[in-house]
């Protein structure tokens, strides 16, 4: 795990401050490996009130993209899972887990978009691909900045953009203000 993290490539920081950090922080095994966990030990935190993920056609595609900051001063266990519209919370369709160094921002996407759009860090597997309805954002800590955008693009390999929109994110469980 430490060697993949590490590897070169658009998930790893370019600065250095920002990159020294990070080796101390998987030297140090502060980053743990999620392959073993079953259900994370997280609390829902945000919901994100618009998810859609659409391969369907090459004319007009999309894909959500949610970003976590955690604003902790240890690591977080954050994980984002994706509900289908017409379903309660007991059913996801997929879901995305990531340990979060601190201060440190993550992409968690619906499916693997292009590096030149945005780099995703965790993506749910199987990806999804054509599905709309909502994601919770859960976390270890309540510390995390949380926000989401859809983007909608085009091509077999979504190398056209024609749009990113902002989605609402609420906290979970309360109500949308009206904003």
């Amino acid at each position: 795990m430490k060697r993949k993290l590490m590897e070169k490539g658009p998930h790893l920081p370019t600065e250095k401050r920002a990159l020294r950090q990070l080796k101390h922080v998987v030297e140090a095994r502060e980053l743990e490996d999620l392959t073993l966990i079953a259900l994370p030990p997280c609390r829902p935190r945000y919901l994100v009130t618009y998810m859609n993920s659409q391969t369907a056609n090459d004319s007009m595609r999309s894909a959500t993209v949610v970003t976590v900051t955690n604003q902790s001063n240890q690591t977080n266990l954050v994980c984002v899972t994706f509900f289908k519209g017409f379903a309660n919370d007991t059913s996801p369709v997929g879901t995305a887990t990531f340990s979060i160094p601190p201060q440190f921002t993550i992409d968690f996407a619906s499916r693997h978009l292009p590096g030149v759009l945005t780099v995703t860090n965790a993506v749910p597997n199987p990806q999804l691909t054509f599905d709309e309805g909502r994601a919770i954002v859960s976390s270890r800590d309540p510390r995390i900045g949380v926000s989401a955008r859809v983007y909608y693009t085009a091509g077999d390999n979504d190398e056209r953009l024609h749009a990113i929109t902002d989605s609402k994110v609420v906290r979970y469980g309360r109500a949308n203000r009206g904003d």
